[in-house]
């Protein structure tokens, strides 16, 4: 029941990707503190980030840039 709300969490922020925290609650017909626990624990493992009551996905693009290009000698 958990890891499918938390799933449902993630497709949420993936289609407006900023939510608050009361959104989730009330689309997902959970309390409050039901949202705050998935929210932090989801936060723990790098899925999201929250900040002021919503919360938005961990932007999981790889860092490139001139550094990668670089060989080790």
């Amino acid at each position: 029941m958990k890891k499918n709300r938390q799933q449902e969490i993630l497709q949420l922020l993936d289609q407006h990707h900023v939510v608050q925290v009361s959104d989730f609650a009330q689309w997902l017909g959970v309390s409050l503190e039901t949202i705050r626990r998935d929210l932090n624990e989801m936060q723990d493992k790098g899925l999201i980030h929250r900040r002021h009551g919503r919360a938005r996905r961990v932007d999981n693009q790889p860092i490139t840039g001139w550094i990668n290009g670089l060989k080790r000698i």
